[in-house]
Parts: C-alpha cells; sequence; structure tokens
C-alpha cells in the first residue's frame, strides 16, 4: 500500500490555514498577530486557547495542550496522523501525492487494520441478517417483537451472527485479514500466538448485532443482543447484551452511540436527546428524533459530556426509564452536566414504562406531555431528597439543601450557583438569603469522582533540570538551526541520549534518520511525528525562544551535559552494583576499576569538532 509523500503532507500543513481549521470547533477572536478562544479541550470561562497561524501552531494554557494543524484534528476527531491528513486534505479539495514501494498490507498499521476488518464485520453480519435461512426468526423477531422496518434494519447495518464457532473467522481467512489484526479486534476468543484462522473462535454467536460507530462514523464495535439461537456453549450465553471489549479503536467511556447521526441533525437552539440503550435511540430516529444518542451500557462518563457539550448544544434532554434505576441513572448525571456548563432536562416516565414502548406505540408526539412537565437537574435532586408523603420538616428541608450545595461545588460560574440556589429557596420554600450564606459556610468537597472517573492521580515528580533540559535544548538547536543536524547526528553517543523522555526520544529518531539519510534535517519530520505527545512538543518547540549568540557553542554545551549526565547515570548504577555484590567477588573488582575509570574521564572534558 503506497504512503503520503512527505513533500505532498509539508505542503499540505503550508497550504491550510491553521485558523480556519480550529474555526471549525472553536470561536476564535483576532488578539494582535494571534487568534484566542475557549479551550477545547477543558471547561472554562476566560478564553486561554492562542492560534498562532504565522507559525502553524496552537496552544492552550488551561490544560496545556499544544500542537500543529494534524494535532489539532488527530485530538478533536480521534485520529491517527495518516488519517487526520486525509481527513485535512479531503476537507479543503486537496490531492494527495502518495509514493510507491510503501509498507505492504500487513505493514499497514495494525490499528488501520482493525478499521477495515470492523467495516468487514458489518458487511458480513449484515448480509446474514438479509439472507441466511438460520436468520429468518431473527428478522421475525426484528419486525414483529421488536417493531423496527427492514428499511431501519439497512440503514443502522443490523447484522446476524451465525452460531458456528469459527464462520467468521474462515471469510477473515477468504479475505485475507491478518491473524494480528484479528487478536486485536474484540471480535475472536484465541491463544495468545494463534495465527490459524481456523483456531479463532468468534465473540458473537446467534446474537443480533448493532455497529457501534465513532463520531466519523466508522464501526468501531458492536452490541451483541441475546436471542434464541445464542448458543448453550456460548460463556455469556445468560447476558441480555455483550458489548466489543476494549480495543485500540473502541474505548466505549468515550464514545456515545449515535453521535454520528444526532450531529448532523442538531441545529441552533436545538439541544441532544439522552436515552438509555442502543435499540432506544434507533427507535428514536425511527419516529423521527434524530438527535437521540445513548452511553454504551454503562454509567455516563465525564467524556462522553465533554463530548455532548463539543457541539454546543442549547440543552440535554434525559429520557430514562420510570423505575427506580433509571432514576438513580439520573440523578447520577446532574454533577456531570454542571460540571460541563451543560443544561440537563429530565423527561420522566411512569413507573415501569418503558421508552421503546411508549415511542413504538405513540410516535414522538408521545414526548409532548412529559417535556411539559420536565424538571432541571436542581428540581430532580430536591425531588429526590424530599418525602413525598408528607410535607417536609425542617429536617428534611436542611437535608435537602444540603444535597444541593453539594451538587453546587461542581458548577464553575459563581453567578449560576447563586441563580441554582435561588431555585432551589423557592422549591424547597426558605429564605434564599438564608440558603446563600449557609452554602458559603458549607464545607467544600475535594474534586468530583463521577461515574467512570478515576480517583484523582499526585502530580509526576518534578524532574531533574540537568536530566531533561539539555535534551530539550539539543532538539530546539537543530530544529531552529538544521544545518548542523548531518554533523552531530555523526559525532554523538546514541547512548548519551535518554529516551525515556519525549524530548529524548524525539531527538534520538530524528537523529538516527538523518544520520541514515532518510531525511535531509530536523525540518523533514512530518511522516517521522505520528503521536500527539510528539507534535505537542513540536509545538511548544516552535512557540517558545531560546536566547542563543553562536548555535555551535550552544550545542557543544549541550553534548557536554549529555555526556556527563550519561557517565554520572552509569557510575551510579555500577556504584550500586558494587554495595550489592560479594565483597571478595572478581566481579566487585572489574566494576570498582570501571568507576574508577568513569571518575578519570569525568575530570576531562569531552573533545568535539562540530
Amino acid at each position: 500500500m503506497p504512503r503520503i509523500a512527505q513533500r505532498s503532507i509539508e505542503s499540505l500543513k503550508h497550504q491550510v490555514n491553521l485558523v480556519d481549521v480550529v474555526s471549525t470547533y472553536v470561536q476564535l477572536k483576532r488578539a494582535g498577530k494571534s487568534w484566542k478562544g475557549l479551550s477545547p479541550f477543558t471547561q472554562e470561562k476566560t478564553p486561554s486557547f492562542y492560534v498562532h497561524p504565522d507559525r502553524g501552531f496552537y496552544k492552550c494554557f488551561s490544560s496545556g495542550e499544544g500542537g500543529d494543524v494534524f494535532t489539532f484534528v488527530m485530538k478533536q476527531e480521534n485520529l491517527e496522523f495518516i488519517e487526520a491528513v486525509e481527513f485535512i486534505a479531503k476537507k479543503f479539495n486537496i490531492t494527495l501525492e502518495y509514493e510507491e514501494g510503501g509498507p505492504s498490507k500487513e505493514e499497514v498499521s495494525l490499528r488501520k487494520q482493525i478499521y477495515e476488518l470492523h467495516e468487514i464485520a458489518t458487511t458480513w453480519y449484515h448480509q446474514q441478517f438479509l439472507e441466511s435461512d438460520e436468520a429468518a426468526p431473527v428478522r421475525e423477531y426484528w419486525q414483529n417483537q421488536r417493531g423496527f422496518s427492514m428499511e431501519t434494519a439497512d440503514e443502522v447495518k443490523i447484522g446476524y451472527a451465525p452460531s458456528a464457532r469459527n464462520a467468521f473467522a474462515l471469510y477473515c481467512r477468504d479475505r485475507k485479514v491478518s491473524p494480528a489484526a484479528m487478536h486485536q479486534s474484540g471480535l475472536f476468543f484465541a491463544r495468545d500466538n494463534e495465527r490459524n484462522h481456523e483456531y479463532f473462535k468468534s465473540r458473537f454467536r446467534g446474537r443480533l448485532m448493532i455497529p457501534i460507530r465513532d463520531v466519523q462514523g466508522r464501526v468501531v464495535a458492536f452490541t451483541a443482543r441475546q436471542l434464541p439461537q445464542t448458543p448453550e456453549d456460548d460463556p455469556a450465553r445468560d447476558a441480555k447484551y455483550v458489548n466489543s471489549p476494549e480495543t485500540p479503536i473502541f474505548h466505549k467511556g468515550r464514545i456515545l452511540f449515535g453521535m454520528d447521526h444526532a450531529r448532523t441533525h442538531i441545529k441552533d437552539k436545538e439541544g441532544f436527546l439522552l436515552v438509555e440503550g442502543q435499540l432506544d435511540a434507533i427507535r428514536c430516529w425511527s419516529v423521527g428524533l434524530h438527535t437521540a444518542v445513548a452511553p454504551q451500557g454503562t454509567a455516563l462518563t465525564e467524556d462522553q459530556v465533554h463530548l455532548l457539550r463539543r457541539y454546543d448544544p442549547a440543552y440535554v434532554e434525559c429520557l430514562l426509564d420510570g423505575d427506580s434505576a433509571g432514576r438513580k441513572a439520573a440523578i447520577k448525571y446532574i454533577p456531570l452536566a454542571f460540571k460541563a456548563g451543560l443544561e440537563f432536562k429530565f423527561l420522566l416516565l411512569p413507573e415501569k414504562a418503558d421508552p421503546d414502548d411508549l415511542l413504538r406505540q405513540h410516535g414522538a408526539a408521545a414526548l409532548e406531555p412529559i417535556r411539559a412537565v420536565a424538571k432541571s437537574g436542581i428540581e430532580l435532586a430536591i425531588a429526590d431528597s424530599l418525602p413525598e408523603d408528607r410535607p417536609p420538616t425542617t429536617h428534611d428541608k436542611t437535608t435537602a439543601l444540603r444535597t444541593v450545595f453539594e451538587l453546587l461545588q461542581h458548577v464553575p460560574s459563581e453567578v449560576a450557583r447563586e441563580d441554582y440556589i435561588q431555585i432551589a429557596s423557592k422549591i424547597i420554600n426558605v429564605d434564599p438569603v438564608a440558603a446563600l450564606r449557609d452554602f458559603n459556610k458549607a464545607p467544600k468537597p475535594t474534586t468530583y469522582q463521577g461515574p467512570g472517573q478515576k480517583a484523582p492521580t499526585p502530580p509526576p515528580a518534578a524532574r531533574d533540570p540537568l536530566l531533561t533540559q539539555a535534551t530539550w535544548e539539543l532538539l530546539w538547536l537543530v530544529s531552529h538551526y538544521p544545518e548542523y543536524g548531518t554533523k552531530l547526528s555523526e559525532i554523538i553517543d546514541y547512548e548519551w541520549i535518554n529516551t525515556n523522555s519525549p524530548a529524548g526520544r524525539l531527538l534520538d529518531r530524528i537523529l538516527a534518520e538523518i544520520k541514515e539519510g532518510l531525511i535531509e534535517n530536523a525540518t523533514q519530520t512530518e511522516n517521522l511525528i505520528e503521536t500527539i505527545e510528539d507534535r505537542q512538543l513540536l509545538a511548544e518547540i516552535n512557540l517558545r525562544d531560546l536566547e542563543v549568540e553562536d548555535p555551535k557553542t550552544h550545542i557543544e554545551a549541550c553534548l557536554q551535559t549529555l555526556y556527563r549526565n550519561y557517565l554520572n547515570a552509569r557510575k551510579k548504577e555500577l556504584e550500586q552494583r558494587i554495595s550489592n555484590a560479594d565483597t571478595s567477588s572478581e566481579e566487585q573488582l572489574r566494576l570498582m576499576r570501571e568507576v574508577s575509570q568513569i571518575r578519570k574521564t569525568l575530570a576531562k572534558p569531552l573533545q568535539l569538532q562540530l
């Protein structure tokens, strides 16, 4: 498979204005030579996100994110580097050049192979659903028991996974799908080193298959619904729904089912409709509610709420089951909504009512009376705290207020907090001034851990500047003074470079490519730098300035530092081994001689000829 020519990538980067790309996602205003706006990476009220079109880089000071046009698209659209290049080229109608003699299909990135495998699976499962004799009862179940049309099945690409253990694996063999992609796809069970397609066992057997797509519309996983055809020897036989496991292309806490569909239908002053399951979302679409999305069978996560916020909805309506589980789920949504600055409206169904049944029987109009009595997050929290069968006591009111106070800790705006207290005071029938005083005196909790969130991790230990600054500066110097790259690549000992740091890994890679003649200098890195971390580092290098009087002298000083750091680290390692060695061993004597030699070497400066 041919690869994109480096000159074409560099040309694309110069042709495309970074402001034009970013403004699709962020409302920017000019600030001198730069542009600024609210961060697309975090919730903030004061703009700290800056775009520098003259340099081709952006920097977000609230989150620390930074990079170029490719980094930005990779982050916003969840793409790999080459995918981002092709995305931008397609968006701006720019033709890319490809080089022959690139990697074969087996050498294409595993991630891309997994995407391709999911497209193959989607087509094959759908064909089985439409045509196979085994799926005849499944088609009857889809239309008569679930009440969906075959047109809807075709639009969503509903599928059927045959009950045979290796039917799909044998099809993959015929399509020449690599075992490596099959192992990583989450679609099979197999021994770690298995290479024979025949011994790959399908994860999904005898189940209705619902494709899960990312915001680009690419299939990244499946939800499989239990059927009478599900075999008895299926390890998940008793589970009504089975989801794909986490894979390199699927992280269930970051994807909302149906977002690729819903985002194209949302309009100004409209919002998303959040439902509980995938079939609920499909039901909504079938009755004309096209902004419906659903979590992936788990509690709503902060990443999913952030995904909703990206499209700037006027509100998010939450339509959940009318049982106690649905109500508990709604309560957990409130802190996430407050933290993201989104207005959630809760559409409360009667006890034991099911959204799918309601919409199937009465269509989209069934939501109108429920919308008329929708509750805000504050109203729902208070209703859940106060007794229903008697007038609230003073203790009941203070308990309800305490619940409100805990929720308001996650509201970033002080004005919004006071407004919510006014609303809560009116509902509970207490004095708003007294309630505000109580709120200001209430203990402030630590950072909220919502559903799906990890406990906050301690800040990383401060890096020793002596071990990192010289590497970073050397990377900066070869980027800004590329004429020194070839000579530097020839005289440096690559063991001196500490590749435990991002700067060290990038420096090592660039110098090695120059030495081997694969690139001319450090400015030709577009095909070399593919990770977001590297692009953020490159952005920092391009946006920061160093005071350099003589680059040659500065490079030599950095090399001296790297050399001494390497020797000191080696000496420390040897001394540790000596302290753990047998005092009479020959090994200890050898180590001591090496330490002595390093001390002598450290006493003399490194002789360089740059």
